[in-house]
């Protein structure tokens, strides 16, 4: 319902249907670390994989255009393989403007889940300082 409204108030809905074909689709780790070794490199801690589609469409005058985009290994788009056609809308006035529903979904979760490993990343290094620094600060004020 909320996804609707947002495609309504963006004018999504108002922009042209077509189908597009996925040229490439790629598995990536998702993560953080040391990347000098590059994606997926020893010394990087993996949270997850993400797929990275590239896709192409026509337009309305036949003309041909690419996009890609990234979505996590929750989301229904993370199973897309090349060959498959996925229905997307792109905007008349700037055809290489593309909207793929349950892209936005994605990209949602996503940001939520790294927000959420941040976060627990803050409390166990907060926990560890308590832990390392917390009898000593109380054998300070104990004298």
């Amino acid at each position: 319902m909320l996804i609707e409204i947002w495609e309504r108030f963006r004018g999504y809905d108002e922009w042209t249907p077509t189908v597009a074909t996925v040229q490439s689709s790629i598995l990536a780790p998702v993560g953080f670390g040391d990347l000098s070794e590059g994606k997926g490199g020893k010394n990087e801690l993996s949270l997850g994989w993400q797929s990275v589609c590239k896709i192409v469409w026509q337009d309305q005058h036949r003309v041909q255009h690419t996009a890609a985009f990234e979505v996590f290994e929750e989301s229904p788009l993370y199973q897309l393989c090349d060959g498959d056609t996925v229905g997307i809308r792109f905007n008349p006035d700037r055809p290489a403007e593309f909207y793929l529903p349950g892209l936005l979904q994605s990209k949602l979760v996503r940001t939520w889940k790294l927000g959420l490993y941040a976060v627990l990343l803050v409390l166990i290094l907060i926990a560890l300082v308590a832990a390392w620094f917390g009898p000593n600060i109380m054998n300070a004020f104990s004298h």
